[in-house]
């Protein structure tokens, strides 16, 4: 599947972008992810823009980041 059909499987009718910012992508790296090609900007109707996972391994890089902070 390409970003696009990933996205509107489990973003259907959202917006986004393939674009991440620099700035989150350098703190994904440093952490030992790569989240290129795992994440899209995600900009919900209602709300602000995030950085939201269209692979499972990027589901499971949120599991791990968020585990390690909480």
């Amino acid at each position: 599947m390409n970003t696009s059909e990933l996205v509107s499987e489990r973003y259907p009718g959202d917006p986004f972008d393939t674009a991440l910012p620099q700035q989150w992508v350098d703190s994904m790296m440093e952490r030992g992810f790569d989240p290129r090609g795992h994440f899209v900007t995600l900009y919900p109707f209602v709300g602000v823009p995030y950085m939201a996972p269209v692979t499972d391994q990027g589901i499971r890089m949120v599991a791990v980041v968020a585990s390690n902070i909480c």
